[in-house]
């Protein structure tokens, strides 16, 4: 008795593996198999038109230091909350120090790279900004 319900499950196997394996290749990925799976060993055609879109580090002004504030600030917090905050450096240093107390198994901070971050939202995101 134990043998029928293994005999239905193989069957149920071996019937959707040949479908699978009879799907056709209409050119959308089959989401059944891995990006690995899917990969066809053809040589990669040239690139014709623009690279790829450039980094818009989640829209946050071009200046030194935008590259570490995005890394360590995005992971919790949208641009939109960063930019909206009109902050003097003291009060950044407050909030980036009650960051790391907060949640204390986030990394920490090298000193220059707290002082790149600081410098950044100062300059950029301060009360003239």
């Amino acid at each position: 008795m134990r043998l029928l319900p293994m005999l239905v499950i193989g069957l149920g196997l071996a019937a959707w593996s040949g479908a699978a394996a009879a799907q056709v290749d209409n050119g959308q990925p089959d989401h059944m198999k891995t990006p690995l799976d899917q990969w066809d060993n053809k040589p990669a055609e040239p690139r014709i038109g623009p690279g790829p879109a450039p980094m818009d580090w989640g829209g946050l002004k071009p200046d030194r230091g935008r590259e570490e504030v995005f890394y360590f600030c995005a992971p919790c917090h949208s641009d939109t909350r960063i930019k909206a905050a009109s902050k003097t450096r003291e009060q950044w240093e407050a909030l980036v120090e009650r960051m790391l107390k907060t949640y204390p198994e986030y990394r920490r901070l090298e000193p220059d790279e707290r002082e790149t971050i600081l410098g950044y939202l100062t300059r950029q995101y301060g009360p003239r900004h």
